[in-house]
């Protein structure tokens, strides 16, 4: 056991190599860190493993977080491409959620210590893992991902007002702006169509604005 690392620091970074790494690694993920990036044509997806406030020497819980940065939604927001974005990054570049609201049937942390059946977890774990990478493998830019169930998963989101616009759906952008509004509706400012225009680089909305009631 390396100096200074508890049992379940040690467990938690054989779990982290066998069911996470063994997965990403040959898919072409990159680790850094608890991070996890691939370029995947106009896409870089992000695996995180954030441990979480409440862990202890004894035990390690933590979570798993799903980022995915679109290269055609930065252009549009004039925002830099970053070939290693952190998760959070992924919130104004795409899309972001814990590995749990992507993938059915998961719990909403992980917990590794010493006496858990530590195996039960590097299983579950890894299963999630190859299911992730399936979900992934699709995901090579914004057409793919307004087919992808993740599209659907809630709605409205900012990122599928900005799917739609750079595939010149216009109306369902709007409409997509339109609830936005209509779910920040006690929040001045966010609550109107030219806040969101403006904000997500949807120009070509704004012509539209003096026609159509939000």
């Amino acid at each position: 056991m390396s100096p200074g690392k508890s049992l379940a620091d040690v467990l938690f970074d054989e779990i982290v190599k066998r069911a996470v790494t063994s997965v990403l690694k040959p898919l072409g993920f990159r680790k850094s860190a608890m991070n996890f990036h691939r370029r995947h044509e106009k896409v870089i997806q992000v695996v995180n493993l954030q441990l979480s406030q409440g862990s202890s020497h004894d035990e390690k819980t933590f979570y798993v977080n799903v980022g995915v940065a679109f290269d055609e939604i930065c252009q549009l927001a004039n925002l830099e491409i970053l070939e290693k974005p952190n998760e959070y990054e992924c919130d104004s570049r795409g899309t972001r959620d814990r590995l749990e609201c992507l993938i059915d049937n998961l719990p909403k942390q992980w917990s590794v210590q010493a006496d858990l059946d530590v195996e039960l977890v590097e299983r579950q774990l890894r299963a999630a893992m190859e299911q992730l990478a399936f979900e992934f493998a699709s995901l090579d830019g914004v057409a793919a991902y307004r087919t992808h169930r993740w599209f659907d998963r809630f709605r409205p989101k900012q990122e599928n007002a900005q799917v739609l616009y750079i595939l010149g759906d216009m109306d369902g952008a709007f409409h997509e702006v339109n609830h936005l509004c209509e779910l920040f509706a006690d929040r001045k400012t966010i609550n109107q169509p030219k806040w969101w225009i403006d904000q997500l680089g949807l120009s070509k909305l704004s012509h539209i604005l003096g026609t159509r009631s939000p």
